[in-house]
């Protein structure tokens, strides 16, 4: 049986382009990506994929992991990103954040809607994002 937050975290996966195989899936609402490049590479087996991700006020991205990195930027917003085994950081426009292959961590946007600039260079063939449960 799925939890609320693990069903969030996997409805937000395919909203955000998460699902390599689908990247035309039309988001749900608090949500919107625009993929802008994906092209294979940097090595064989590996592809990337540059998103913009629009964000709804007070939305959360709940705990998830890719299979590569994840490299972002915002572009406008506030917003309070965490990764496992670290404090929270609060981010604004011209915050970024790198986050290693396999990391949980996780997004709650501020009062305002946010604009993010993502780089994914993941595994080919396996789900973008998968979603956890918090850590403890």
């Amino acid at each position: 049986m799925l939890t609320r937050r693990m069903f969030t975290g996997c409805a937000l996966c395919a909203a955000i382009g998460l699902v390599a195989e689908d990247a035309s899936a039309q988001a749900p609402s608090g949500i919107k990506r625009t993929i802008t490049s994906r092209i294979d590479g940097p090595t064989q087996g590996y592809e990337t994929l540059q998103v913009i991700v629009d964000v709804e006020p007070n939305f959360l991205i709940d705990w998830h992991t890719h299979p590569g990195t994840e490299a972002g930027y915002v572009l406008e917003g506030i917003g309070e990103f965490r990764v496992k085994d670290t404090e929270m950081q609060q981010i604004k426009p011209g915050s970024s954040w790198v986050t290693s292959p396999e990391t949980p961590h996780t997004l709650k946007n501020g009062p305002q809607a946010s604009k993010l600039f993502v780089t994914f260079t993941v595994q080919k063939g396996k789900p973008l994002a998968t979603p956890v449960p918090a850590p403890t």
